[in-house]
């Protein structure tokens, strides 16, 4: 029997492989209704013209910024991330009202206990998105981090607040199904009572907007980049161990995205001279870093799936990526890309002096890399993906 069309309610989150779902849903007559969370929680619906029209918004500001105000005044609080804990609370309270009304509920993770359970009372079919690994497992390795590098809890901003996990858990156990974005974070559910309700669903990219450079570079650089934060879970001290062991002439390592404040004691102890550090950029100025860049590194410890990865590879760019970030997904090693051991930064170093010996072999991996990302990791290919999911969540008509 044939499933029921869908009437979807989608709770959009913040992965960008996410941006064009709404209108995919859309055009499909399948979207019921969208609920956006940032920067307050506002509510769409469709307006019959292939566009969404604003119904309802809730101005959670005022709450916002007298929680975290109070919050950072407290002793050893000044890291603490349990004031979105509260504000997701709230936020999720007001939306449940509105999240029953299709067939299928895709939610965020950390933001939808009240609203699944709403939803579920009405009989809809419920999904979260959850684009990290099991946050037990995420926490583990912050954790490790942490201690191997003598670095205090209270000194690292990504440590997540107990409530926070314990939350989250209890979303994992409401749901019907679990979306993640890798075989890795997959195997990180394999221990929980919920394993069987996850589903891996790769996600997408802008292949438009990363794409590669049309003219050959006349830079002779070796230029070496990595995107994300600059924190220990990401593995940047043992990318900075392995260029400083390198000592390449001719060559920086770029590194672009917040810098956390546990890190200057590492950068000072580790970092050499030839590295540059130029904070957050928006998308069209990192797009610009890969198009600059002779080769992207990616050391994390700690991923679900780095969408960075993806973005490499659409700028043409040969990665390198340590095993259990998601690359394992869509690199296949000397083909279009490589993947290191983590916590290897002799691994590293070797794969960088590889690129660095062998440029026109780099070149083709980042060659293949882009043919990857054409053939099955563009935004389109996830909106498939996940709009087949939904497919299966339903029951037949009668």
């Amino acid at each position: 029997m044939p499933a029921p069309p869908l009437s979807v309610v989608l709770s959009l989150g913040n992965g960008s492989y996410q941006a064009q779902l709404p209108q995919a849903l859309i055009e499909r007559g399948a979207l019921r209704r969208l609920l956006k969370f940032q920067p307050d929680l506002e509510i769409f619906e469709p307006n019959g013209h292939g566009g969404l029209q604003s119904v309802k918004r809730y101005n959670f500001n005022s709450a916002r910024q007298t929680s975290w105000a109070l919050w950072t005044r407290m002793p050893g609080k000044k890291h603490s991330r349990l004031p979105v804990v509260a504000n997701a609370w709230f936020a999720d309270r007001s939306a449940s009202r509105w999240a029953t009304s299709g067939n299928i509920f895709h939610a965020w993770t950390g933001m939808c206990l009240a609203s699944l359970k709403a939803a579920g009372k009405k009989g809809v079919a419920t999904l979260v998105e959850h684009p990290m690994l099991h946050p037990r497992s995420w926490q583990r390795e912050v954790l490790a981090e942490c201690d191997r590098f003598g670095i205090k809890l209270a000194e690292c901003p990504v440590v997540l607040p107990q409530r926070l996990i314990d939350r989250i858990e209890r979303e994992f156990a409401e749901c019907d199904a679990i979306a993640v974005l890798s075989k890795n974070a997959r195997r990180s559910f394999e221990s929980f009572p919920y394993a069987s309700k996850v589903r891996v669903i790769a996600p997408g990219v802008d292949e438009k907007l990363f794409s590669p450079r049309v003219e050959p570079s006349k830079d002779s650089t070796f230029r070496v980049c990595y995107v994300g934060r600059i924190e220990v879970a990401k593995g940047i001290v043992y990318l900075l161990q392995a260029w400083k062991k390198l000592a390449l002439a001719h060559a920086e390592l770029v590194l672009v995205g917040d810098f956390h404040p546990e890190m200057k004691a590492l950068m000072r102890d580790n970092a050499a001279q030839n590295v540059r550090l130029l904070g957050r950029l928006p998308s069209h100025e990192v797009a610009a870093i890969y198009r600059q860049s002779s080769l992207f590194v990616f050391p994390s410890v700690n991923e679900g799936f780095g969408m960075v990865i993806l973005e490499a590879m659409a700028s043409g760019l040969a990665v390198i990526a340590a095993k259990g970030t998601g690359a394992d997904d869509c690199v296949t090693h000397g083909s279009n890309g490589l993947i290191v051991p983590s916590r290897d930064p002799g691994a590293l170093a070797d794969s960088l002096q590889w690129c660095y010996d062998h440029p026109q072999d780099a070149q083709a991996l980042g060659q293949a890399a882009r043919a990857t990302i054409e053939s099955a990791f563009t935004r389109s290919h996830y909106n498939r993906r996940i709009i087949e999911l939904y497919s299966s969540l339903l029951p037949p008509t009668r």
